[in-house]
């Protein structure tokens, strides 16, 4: 697939993210994509696709009050690899307001998402859910 493509579904998959769209995440990742987390443990231990998606709705649902929305920043694509930065907006169930910064980097195979790599900023995250 072209880079438009493989651009425009790392966006696709961010606005699914926000909006817990777990049919639509789905669609646009391999059957044995991955999902790796920074501070989560090492890439190597990335969350295979189907324990991923089996756990988003309630992860998301114990930390964030409604949906989740990103504003990006910048988007860069080179071979098959898609670079998203990105700011998120968000209410917590505390009632505070969550707003992190982000890095996605997709990786791409036959023009789905074959890994996510997400970093943000792990001392603020903590400091928000603490």
């Amino acid at each position: 697939m072209d880079l438009e493509h493989n651009k425009q579904s790392a966006l696709r998959m961010l606005d699914a993210v926000g909006a817990r769209d777990v049919a639509t995440m789905s669609e646009l990742m391999t059957s044995d994509a991955t999902w790796w987390t920074v501070g989560r443990g090492p890439r190597e231990a990335a969350t295979p696709r189907a324990d991923f998606l089996a756990s988003f709705p309630t992860l998301m649902a114990d930390l964030f009050a409604g949906p989740v929305s990103f504003t990006i920043k910048g988007v860069t694509a080179e071979g098959a690899r898609v670079a998203v930065e990105a700011d998120s907006q968000a209410v917590l169930t505390n009632g505070r307001t969550y707003a992190n910064l982000y890095h996605f980097l997709f990786l791409f195979r036959d023009g789905k998402i074959a890994a996510v790599r997400e970093y943000n900023d792990t001392a603020y995250m903590n400091a928000s859910f603490g």
